[in-house]
């Protein structure tokens, strides 16, 4: 009502009013069938679609301009327009993006075949969400439908028209696009596709944030241990990202299966502990620290069966490894869970999980082929020495950045800069070099002096009280899992709702709070949001039951709320401050 009083009040104090604004959008307009033809004595499902562009909508059809209407014809009828609901947009009902006005046609029995087409009479009134919030003057168009009437008895096939049945994209959520939408189209259509649409994504996904830690592990491990053989480093890295593979698909199978949050294991507190501590000690071992050793017994048996031990020690760390990327999800995996959970099809999914996990493992397939290359160069000896050295102070730093969602954020620095001083003095940084030492020796004690100055500056910041870094909570203000307060809120304020479902031990949960919400664009738009977030850290009845309420599979989700509580668009992953706002754009938020 307050669009059509602010419309009337312009048009009496302005009389250039009645001409349309410069700029005015277009709305393109489609009537569209759910199937190819209409049997006579049958029917179908007709869709009137309007394509609301972005920032604005469409007025309420409460006041009378936004109307449909469907004249019968001799032998074709309609049923009586069926409008969606619309959303709430400043105390008025409005219509945002794609509208889509459904009625049903029926043919009568005494229909002729033939094509018709009809006249459909649509009309509505556009305003802008922004600037001046300006409404333009109401509209009226003709849209042409053609239908196809058939005799009794032919077949007839639907149509791939989005706006129906399962394809309908659903309003609540962000719309699928890329790879994700052509795997849930393989995944319904049942199509072989769908295993080069996971694997692509596993390959997408191996270059996100979340597998960071197990580069370091693949450099360090497969790079000390290919024992001088050029082959040997691809033969070892293929046997690793197995192991990766099996415990991936696996995790993924059994919280399909279950229920339960995909990560969850893996983020305990507990195997992060032991997995961290895993790779200390190895990396300790090949720094010289101590070695490890087998009982006199056992290594006899490992030498006449080394072959065993070279397949069976990569594999193991590559099971460990896929503990570690278990936390990585995207929309991709979020889909393919969710295909799994709905279907319980555990064996096909088990399948299309272990070839994403493949694609997943292709660069770390590359990345240990090439330390193992390194491992063969010529001139073995001190130089060997050197290089096996430094694949042990890689996994230590792998093991320290396994620990960083339990530790504060001050005391992960100051790690951080201990262990860079540390490498540089044991090697060599203040070593006294011969007025003869070749350039090559000089080039690395000055790269051992910034490694060292970096530390020293990692120090300062992890001892320093007042330091710059922003901590989470420090640009935006959360309410932290106070989701009825929050709620309450939003709807006495008219205020969407901003929700981030997030957990201690999920990197993309902490990379969206240091690297997109910190952003001023981003913060100032947040502002006119109530904001939340859901700590999934540990398990409870609590969280089962906000898990089960907003549908979460994975970390981090986003979701976007009316103040009403209806969803408006969600996401899970990592998004950067761009991504995040062109989304927020899109929905007009």
């Amino acid at each position: 009502m307050k669009s059509v009083v602010k419309f009337i009040f312009v048009c009496l104090l302005v009389p250039s009013a009645f001409a349309q604004p410069e700029g005015a959008p277009v709305v393109p307009i489609r009537a569209v069938l759910d199937q190819t033809a209409i049997a006579v004595g049958g029917q179908a499902r007709l869709a009137l679609v309007f394509e609301v562009p972005k920032r604005y909508h469409i007025t309420d059809i409460a006041n009378g301009l936004f109307f449909v209407n469907l004249t019968d014809t001799l032998d074709l009828v309609f049923t009586k327009s069926e409008f969606p609901k619309g959303k709430k947009f400043k105390g008025d009902i409005v219509y945002r993006r794609t509208v889509a006005v459904y009625s049903t046609v029926s043919a009568d029995s005494t229909a002729e075949p033939g094509v018709r087409v009809v006249p459909v009479t649509v009309g509505y009134q556009v305003c802008q969400e922004f600037g001046n919030e300006v409404c333009f003057l109401p509209e009226e168009k003709e849209v042409l439908l053609k239908i196809e009437v058939v005799p009794s008895g032919t077949s007839v096939f639907p149509t791939k028209e989005k706006n129906f049945g399962a394809a309908a994209p659903p309003s609540n959520v962000e719309p699928k696009s890329g790879l994700e939408a052509r795997l849930a189209d393989a995944l319904e259509r049942g199509s072989w596709l769908a295993f080069l649409l996971v694997f692509l994504g596993g390959i997408l996904t191996s270059f996100t944030p979340c597998v960071y830690p197990v580069i370091p592990i693949t450099i360090g491990y497969i790079g000390a241990r290919s024992t001088g053989r050029p082959l040997r480093g691809l033969g070892l890295s293929a046997i690793f990202v197995l192991g990766i593979a099996l415990v991936y698909s696996t995790l993924g199978l059994i919280s399909a299966a279950t229920g339960t949050l995909f990560g969850s294991i893996s983020g305990s507190p507990y195997i992060i502990v032991v997995v961290a501590a895993i790779f200390a000690l190895m990396g300790l071992s090949m720094l010289g620290a101590f070695d490890i050793a087998l009982p006199a017994s056992w290594q006899g048996k490992l030498q006449t069966g080394e072959k065993k031990r070279g397949l069976l020690g990569p594999l193991v760390v590559g099971m460990v490894s896929g503990l570690v990327m278990a936390p990585c999800v995207g929309p991709l995996i979020v889909a393919l869970l969710a295909w799994v959970a709905k279907t319980q099809n555990l064996l096909l999914g088990w399948a299309l999980l272990f070839v994403f996990s493949l694609g997943l493992g292709l660069l770390f397939l590359v990345i240990g082929t090439f330390a193992g290359a390194i491992q063969a160069l010529p001139k073995a000896g001190v130089w060997m020495e050197g290089v096996k050295k430094g694949f042990g102070w890689i996994l230590i730093g792998a093991a320290l950045f396994l620990f960083r969602p339990l530790l504060p954020l001050q005391v992960y620095f100051f790690l951080w800069g201990a262990l860079l001083v540390i490498f540089a003095v044991f090697s060599g940084a203040f070593d006294a070099l011969s007025e003869t030492a070749p350039s090559g020796k000089r080039l690395w004690k000055a790269i051992l002096l910034i490694f060292f100055l970096v530390g020293a500056i990692y120090l300062y910041r992890g001892l320093a009280t007042d330091t710059a870094v922003p901590s989470k909570g420090s640009v935006v203000a959360w309410q932290v899992n106070k989701e009825p307060e929050v709620l309450a809120k939003a709807l006495r304020e008219e205020k969407s709702v901003l929700i981030d479902v997030y957990a201690d031990w999920c990197v993309a949960c902490k990379e969206l709070d240091e690297k997109t919400y910190v952003v001023p664009e981003v913060a100032e738009r947040l502002k006119n949001f109530a904001l939340l977030k859901l700590d999934f850290t540990r398990s409870s009845p609590w969280v089962e039951e906000m898990k089960r309420k907003y549908e979460i599979i994975g970390m981090p989700t986003v979701i976007f709320l009316e103040p009403s509580g209806e969803e408006i668009a969600r996401f899970t992953g990592f998004k950067s401050a761009g991504d995040l706002l062109a989304l927020m754009d899109d929905y007009g938020l």
